[in-house]
């Protein structure tokens, strides 16, 4: 499930758009394990993202995609991880390239 989230104060209109955030929630996860080698997660898990852009007073913009998995079985609290990514200007640092796994 997913929703569009606005703070509050701000304008329910075009202002939405420019000071919000996306919320998901996914549930019925197949259990497995929150690293490789890490703790295990059970089928009760509820994985709850928010997804938010921001914009620095350079211009910069940045997309912060916050993670928090709750699980009763395996977790006494709640997991909580933050994801950062900056928007570059152009194209000049993309550069994919083959695979190289062996089997």
């Amino acid at each position: 499930v997913a929703n569009w989230q606005t703070p509050r104060g701000a304008a329910t209109s075009g202002e939405a758009s420019r000071y919000g955030y996306l919320r998901t929630v996914t549930t019925h996860i197949r259990p497995g394990y929150l690293r490789k080698n890490g703790i295990p997660y059970s089928a009760d898990t509820e994985l709850t993202e928010y997804w938010e852009v921001n914009k620095e007073p350079n211009g910069d913009r940045w997309l912060v995609v916050s993670t928090i998995v709750h699980d009763p079985m395996f977790l006494f609290q709640d997991w909580v991880t933050s994801l950062h990514f900056k928007k570059e200007p152009d194209g000049t640092k993309w550069d994919p390239q083959p695979c190289s796994a062996r089997w």
